[in-house]
């Protein structure tokens, strides 16, 4: 007799969850599954019937409590398609609950029967169950035999009336296999405990699986079973009983909407079993034939109306059985009660909530507000009770018998059975009250019991450890005891109780020592790990990991709590591989795991390295690098978009789309400053790098670089100053290193940043800049920005002769630099005149001074290598040089009698021999041959009158001298006279 776990024992009630398979015989002739029918006939209500249905006064069969004029709902169907079993549903509605059907049918020969009254069926599906379908109320299936007409009637007694009223005709078709079934298929269980009752199959009574609208639901245990009837005739044969449980089935599955049959076990009046609701008969399916009480019972349907009849004793030896042989494998008292909460529904006895104190064997009736299992059926739970609990005493091994029963000393240890035998993976086993001996005809009979019974239950008994193999024995060591078994071992300390150590683990524990060992006892059985992949086993002094990839592993100490709190094997490191290594320099100690390291060092007591991080620091150098080890655990980023990890001497940042780099030093401290990674920076995309000038370094980042040297520490450099400063050679190039972040210019609306040789000012009207040199000299002279020149406008340029100077334009003006004369301003509308002479590559040359007030202030003057420009708001600006500005200049310049000059240098005389140049106090002639002369007041006014040096006068041959009666002037055709006191003027022409 094979056999399945009951009992009190722990591990009991964990594989009450495990779905144990049936073992099926080869059945002959086979059985398959049969395609059944079902049509439905619209019934309406009794306000609204259907065109179909009727409404008449009171029943065709008087019944009892139903008035003749009360409404009656009716149909009739003739001439229809074979059926053989009918029911009448309505739409779900739980305050239907008093309604009475009673259906009469037309056999072949047309003769009409006698009116069956069909009871109402409240074993709904249990509450929140999804099958997919939509349950109804309804009554029981009432079973016909072949018809071809049928007339229900519908009466509501008291309460609401029903609506959606349906009368569902069940076709359950034929099979070959239903007079020629063999013996039953389920004739044992995978670890049965008693030996479990020959039951026929679905297959067997050709149940079509895909009726079936839902996956099976199990409850954590079983704690009792409940006696049902089917309420139907009485009047079937034996041959026609699989057609019964088709017909059903369908009703239950689909009519009703409840994804399968109701019963768990069905129970023909001939004695034999069959299978009923799907999802495995030695589990805990959850039914649906105890509203309320469906989770945690087993329901048993004898088929057959017990309200009227007996029931046959083949029937109830049959129901024993199968209730016995459940109850030992969950180990139910048949005499006992069980506490139960209800839950709810419209026939439900008990409403939502309310908990019931029941008998482990009760029927349908002491759930719910009906008659079933009938009186009779009801009458006989008494000597069910009795007959289920002689079975399950009446199981024994000898063996187990023999030992106790010759074993004084071990009687008195043990004290009395405290539940039935039990068995399971092959192992029997009875318990007492100080323990419990085991079976297995490979190992005998052994006792286990205390700290090591409770540990062997809890980790699994049988199932997992299989049978003792050698009974309780003290350790060397005083502590404390253990007891091996076909799997593993049970430990027990009185510190650390009893503990599972098995397989791999163990081999690998005591090669270390065992309990000896610097791991000490187990303080945890060993228990799958948290990816269901690898396992582990935790000891007083680490914690032994193991996967099929890696192996066991030690891990302890404080890497083993960092472990633990990064989420063991599911978290980044997955399974260590190696033991703890100590770090070059007595450092600390590494623990490499498949995608990472942990280390322990001064710095940091368990810091995590893995991913793209790790990859970097280990490409550097790792702890002896430049970084040195970690000082912290990976970390979200402030941003909420990388990661980063610190280290003694710098972080690993990392970013998606960058990749992990280091920053550190003052590269880190002004990118910081710049708010690091969410600063305008962003993410660096290299590691820092020399400069390429011996000095200093670089690093790059998304959005700029920063530079480092230890004269100007770090700055960042970025947007369109830091293009133009790589542009023009970065820290190697004329500027040389930034010394200060980039800032807004004061006014303008621009950005500057200085170099250690310049600086770069951008705008957007101007774009970036360089401004260096004596040409920056200068510009930051005449007020930089917030001077009169604003924002440059244009890199510096050679200009002049041959490119011997240099030029840069500003918004208000220009700056000219030659190595002779150094940077000067041009600019207003002197630079304007400066410009349309030609500028630097003009006659007047490079400038060789600033703008600079007059001698009398009344103007301005700037110096050229070959001229100056003078300038006043009268005048505006005109160009002196050659011999006219030495003219100028020697009669006494803007001070003297000429002031500035109001024209340029134009071309005058015959032929345009000559030139000529105004100013306030007068005019400057030259020609080649005379030379510059000044001619002004009276003198100059009748040489204009005489028309000037294109007329017979010509060009002033010298400058004007006094007489001794005023002034005269020559000129190449005569001279002018004049006299003081009259001031007249005389020409005399020679």
């Amino acid at each position: 007799m094979r056999r399945l776990a009951v009992g009190s024992l722990a591990f009991v009630a964990s594989l009450a969850t495990i779905t144990v398979l049936p073992v099926y015989a080869s059945p002959s002739p086979e059985a398959v599954p049969v395609e059944t029918d079902s049509v439905e006939v619209e019934l309406g209500s009794v306000e609204d019937p259907a065109p179909a249905a009727d409404v008449q006064e009171g029943t065709t069969d008087p019944v009892a409590g139903v008035p003749d004029t009360a409404p009656v709902l009716t149909v009739t169907e003739t001439d229809v398609a074979s059926f053989s079993l009918v029911g009448v549903t309505w739409a779900f509605d739980p305050a239907v609950t008093d309604v009475l059907v009673q259906v009469r049918v037309q056999e072949g020969d047309g003769d009409w029967g006698g009116w069956t009254e069909v009871a109402i069926e409240d074993a709904e599906q249990e509450s929140g169950a999804d099958v997919g379908t939509e349950v109804r109320g309804g009554t029981a299936p009432l079973w016909t035999g072949p018809s071809t007409g049928v007339e229900a009637e519908l009466v509501t007694r008291s309460g609401a009336a029903p609506t959606d009223v349906q009368l569902t005709l069940i076709d359950p078709g034929t099979s070959d296999a239903d007079t020629n079934l063999g013996d039953p298929e389920i004739q044992d269980t995978a670890d049965a405990a008693l030996a479990m009752p020959a039951i026929h199959s679905r297959a067997q009574w050709g149940a079509d699986e895909r009726l079936r609208t839902w996956d099976p639901e199990y409850a954590p245990t079983l704690r009792a079973a409940t006696l049902h009837h089917t309420a139907e005739t009485n009047d079937y044969t034996a041959a026609v009983v699989p057609e019964y449980l088709r017909g059903m089935y369908r009703y239950h599955a689909v009519t009703r909407g409840w994804g399968d049959i109701g019963y768990n076990v069905i129970v023909d009046k001939f004695g034999r079993l069959w299978e009923g609701r799907s999802g495995g008969l030695a589990s805990t399916v959850v039914g649906a034939h105890a509203g309320g009480f469906n989770t945690g019972t087993f329901g048993v349907s004898i088929m057959g109306n017990y309200d009227t009849t007996g029931v046959p004793q083949a029937a109830i030896e049959a129901v024993v059985q199968v209730i016995a042989w459940k109850f030992s494998l969950y180990n139910v008292n048949p005499y006992g009660t069980t506490v139960m909460t209800s839950g709810g529904g419209s026939t439900a006895r008990y409403t939502a909530g309310t908990r019931v104190t029941l008998p482990t064997v009760f029927g349908h009736r002491d759930s719910g507000l009906t008659a079933c299992p009938g009186r009779y059926g009801y009458a006989r739970l008494p000597e069910i009770r009795d007959r289920v609990a002689w079975v399950l005493a009446n199981s024994l091994t000898p063996q187990i018998t023999q030992r106790y029963d010759s074993d004084a000393g071990l009687r008195a240890l043990l004290g009395a059975k405290t539940a039935y035998e039990q068995e399971a993976a092959g192992v029997t086993w009875q318990p007492y009250q100080g323990g419990a001996l085991f079976f297995s005809p490979a190992t005998g009979v052994k006792l286990v019991r205390g700290g090591v019974l409770t540990a062997y239950q809890r980790a699994g008994g049988p199932a997992v450890l299989g049978a003792p193999t050698a009974e309780e024995r003290a350790l060397p060591d005083g502590r404390g005891v253990v007891a091996e078994f076909q799997y593993g071992a049970v430990y027990w300390t009185p510190t650390t109780a009893g503990q599972v150590v098995k397989g791999a683990i163990r081999s690998h524990w005591n090669s270390l020592g065992g309990p000896t060992g610097a791991l000490g006892y187990p303080v945890a059985s060993e228990a799958l790990a948290r990816d269901g992949v690898g396992a582990l086993t935790a000891f007083e002094g680490g914690t032994v990991m193991w996967s099929p990839a890696t192996g066991p592993v030690v891990v302890r100490g404080g890497i083993r709590g960092s472990y633990e709190a990064s989420g063991r094997e599911t978290g980044p490191l997955g399974y260590p591989t190696t033991g703890e290594e100590a770090l070059p320099g007595g450092a600390g100690v590494v623990q490499h795991f498949q995608r990472g390291d942990l280390y322990w060092t001064a710095a940091r007591y368990g810091a995590l390295l893995y991913g793209g991080i790790r990859t970097t620091w280990t490409a550097l150098g790792g702890g002896t690098g430049p970084l040195g080890y970690p000082a912290g655990n990976e970390a979200g980023t402030a941003d909420g978009v990388g990661r980063v990890q610190e280290f003694a001497s710098g972080a690993i940042y990392w970013s998606p789309w960058t990749g992990a780099f280091p920053v550190r030093g003052g590269v880190r401290t002004a990118w910081a400053a710049e708010g690091a990674e969410a600063g305008p920076a962003g993410y660096p995309t290299t590691a820092e790098q020399p400069a390429g000038d011996g000095r200093g370094a670089v690093q790059q980042f998304e959005r700029g670089s920063i530079h480092w040297s230890t004269t100007t520490g770090a700055r960042l450099v970025r947007g369109a100053v830091r293009t133009l400063y790589l542009a023009s050679g970065g820290p190697t190039g004329p500027l040389g290193y930034p010394t200060r972040g980039e800032t807004d210019t004061a006014v303008r609306g621009g950005r500057v940043q200085q170099f250690e040789k310049g600086a770069i000012y951008w705008s957007a009207a101007t774009g970036a800049r360089v401004v260096r040199g004596d040409i920056g000299t200068a510009f930051d002279a005449a007020g930089g920005v917030t001077g009169v020149l604003g924002l440059p406008t244009a890199e510096a340029t050679a200009t002049g002769p041959g490119g011997t100077g240099r030029v840069q334009t500003f918004q208000g003006g220009s700056i000219y630099w030659t190595a002779a004369d150094g940077a000067h301003v041009v600019r207003g509308a002197i630079g304007t005149v400066y410009t349309a002479s030609g500028a630097a590559g003009g006659p007047l040359g490079f400038p060789t001074s600033g703008e600079r007030s007059t001698a009398n202030g009344s103007g301005a003057v700037q110096s050229f290598e070959n001229g100056e420009i003078h300038w006043s708001a009268a005048t505006g600006a005109h160009v002196l040089r050659g011999d006219i500005a030495t003219a100028h200049r020697a009669a006494g310049g803007v001070s003297g009698v000429l002031g500035l000059p109001t024209s340029e240098a134009t071309a005058t005389g015959a032929g345009g021999t000559g030139r000529v140049q105004t100013f306030q106090g007068g005019s400057i002639y030259w020609t080649a041959a005379d030379g510059a002369h000044v001619v002004r007041g009276g003198i100059g006014a009748a040489y204009s009158a005489a028309g000037g040096a294109g007329g017979r006068l010509g060009f002033p041959t010298g400058d004007e001298t006094a007489t001794s009666g005023g002034a005269e002037q020559r000129f190449q055709g005569g001279t002018i006279t004049w006299t003081a006191g009259t001031g007249r003027t005389a020409v005399s022409y020679r």
